[in-house]
């Protein structure tokens, strides 16, 4: 190093100063990234303590016990069914049921057991998408100033989400699907190499992407955005690559059908078609465009990671159009990153986009449930956590530009306070869940023996075996009827076998239909509790 400059008023840094310069910024980083760490992980632990009956209540949604029951009748010897083993089903997604299934069978089918051992796993699942994602943000960010501190702190600050913590944790394919989401993400990083793909390294792609589709069937887009993206990289590159990269494509996208093809076989073979009767079910009513509305609120949620929208604040209009506005925002930061950025980054963000926009526009215009369209989504947020992370990037960039010293951490401060703040407030309400009134009638005034019906059957059907779905997500002959007459009257009043009826307060009105009521008759009405009965009359006095 040369000598100081004795006529300067600030002599040059010493080695030393130069290192703790910088050394801080990592320092800096890594101090609330443990923290926004250990945060998530308490989030998810904390439950698991059953303080209020949160372990059952707090994470299993109605559809994630739908799974559950599923996967304990396969870890029973009862095969893929519900309904105490006699109704098969494939109203499922088979990666996550699977590995369920072995976490009964450990727990020798205890109900409690299973459930507490499966939280734990979805707890590593999460921790490992976690770690990738981060793997994934060093590639591309690792050689940019700040790039390591701001790949640690995004990891962690998606890992400590209350959206993330929820979703991934809900017992169902979500937190598994968005772990095969960043794996694909980081086997597709460097497409843009001109180097050829060997043999191998097509099959070991496609047999991921297959395996993502084993997670969830919407992973057709992923595949779709993977070889498009791979195939079409030659028109911005050399083009004389363009057949060797149709060969590639055509070898990983056909490896990945391969290997997804004993599940579409299993479905079209045993239930007639390749799409799933869950599927069907929830498309069954819907209506073009009718969840277009939920796109923005999704990509706002996801894009900020820490700013929730109410379910009651998501149809007002200047919500709606806030959160137009910042999908607007996020569509130009990729197309600046398809622009200007590194080949990485620009390649994670290809095959983002049209992942992006094929999950978008599929559940946002051709399918129903729109109150899962968060669920649907959650796949994209690793995405735009990395779109976070370079927004992040750029700002401590210009942060350290203007001299703004208390910029950095005043900003770490208020993510952890919303971390703590939003994740503590999931806990706080961990202990209410919305079935389970219609599990503790059931329990406490029907025999283990007699049959009950109801159109949200999957938590109740988690506890009662003699459990009958009438929406048709996991019951084919329900949903036939539904499908030809429009509802499902006929069936219920076919089945002679169902004993009671009991869902949500809603089910009441059931009663005021000739045919049920000639059967049937409405014995609980308590909107307070949001529960319903109907009773078979010829068990009236039983």
């Amino acid at each position: 190093m040369a000598p100081a400059n004795v006529d300067l008023e600030v002599a040059p840094a010493s080695d030393a100063d130069e290192r703790l310069r910088r050394e801080r910024p990592r320092a800096f980083a890594v101090a609330p990234a443990i923290a926004l760490f250990a945060i998530g992980v308490l989030a998810r632990v904390a439950p698991m303590a059953d303080s209020g009956g949160r372990l059952l209540r707090q994470f299993p949604t109605e559809d994630g016990y739908l799974m559950l029951t599923i996967a304990r009748n396969i870890a029973l010897g009862k095969g893929m069914s519900v309904s105490d083993g006699l109704q098969p089903t494939n109203g499922t997604q088979p990666l996550a049921t699977l590995v369920w299934a072995v976490e009964f069978w450990l727990a020798g089918g205890d109900r409690r057991l299973g459930v507490l051992e499966i939280l734990v796993t979805q707890l590593f699942i999460s921790a490992a998408a976690a770690l990738l994602l981060y793997r994934l943000a060093r590639v591309l960010f690792g050689e940019i100033p700040r790039g390591r501190e701001v790949a640690l702190l995004v990891s962690a600050a998606w890992f400590a989400s209350p959206l993330v913590v929820a979703h991934s944790m809900n017992c169902l394919e979500t937190g598994l699907y968005a772990l095969m989401v960043v794996s694909v993400l980081g086997c597709f990083v460097h497409t843009a190499d001109d180097r050829a793909w060997s043999l191998r390294r097509c099959l070991g792609a496609g047999a991921l992407l297959g395996l993502a589709f084993w997670a969830r069937n919407d992973a057709i887009f992923l595949v779709g955005a993977a070889c498009l993206l791979h195939v079409t990289w030659s028109l911005f590159g050399r083009k004389d690559q363009f057949a060797r990269r149709l060969r590639e494509a055509i070898v990983f996208g056909a490896t990945s059908v391969l290997v997804a093809s004993p599940w579409l076989a299993f479905n079209r073979l045993r239930f007639g078609a390749i799409v799933p009767v869950s599927g069907q079910s929830e498309a069954l009513d819907a209506h073009f465009a009718e969840n277009l509305a939920n796109a923005p609120i999704a990509v706002f949620e996801y894009a900020t990671l820490y700013l929730p929208i109410p379910s009651s604040l998501e149809s007002v209009p200047w919500v709606v159009a806030i959160a137009s506005l910042a999908t607007a925002l996020v569509a130009v930061l990729v197309i600046r990153v398809l622009r200007t950025a590194p080949p990485p980054a620009r390649a994670i963000a290809g095959i983002g986009a049209i992942f992006g926009l094929c999950v978008l526009s599929f559940y946002g215009l051709s399918f129903g449930a729109g109150y899962f369209f968060s669920r649907y989504t959650f796949p994209l947020s690793p995405l735009l956590a990395l779109l976070w992370a370079a927004v992040l990037r750029r700002a401590w960039e210009l942060a350290d530009a203007r001299g703004w010293t208390v910029a950095p951490p005043v900003a770490a401060a208020a993510v952890l306070a919303f971390a703590l703040g939003l994740d503590g407030r999931l806990y706080r309400n961990g202990s209410a869940h919305m079935h389970f009134q219609v599990v503790e009638w059931v329990r406490d005034h029907v025999p283990d023996s007699a049959w009950v019906a109801a159109p949200q059957s999957g938590t109740l059907g988690f506890f009662h075996d003699r459990t009958i779905n009438l929406d048709g997500k996991v019951n084919p002959a329900a949903l036939a009827v539904r499908r030809a007459d429009g509802s499902v009257t006929r069936y219920v009043l076919e089945k002679r076998e169902i004993e009671y009826l009991a869902d949500w307060e809603g089910i009441a009105s059931w009663a005021t239909q000739p045919p049920i009521a000639a059967q049937f008759e409405l014995v609980v009405d308590d909107p307070g509790r949001n529960l319903a009965v109907l009773r078979r009359r010829e068990h009236a006095g039983s």
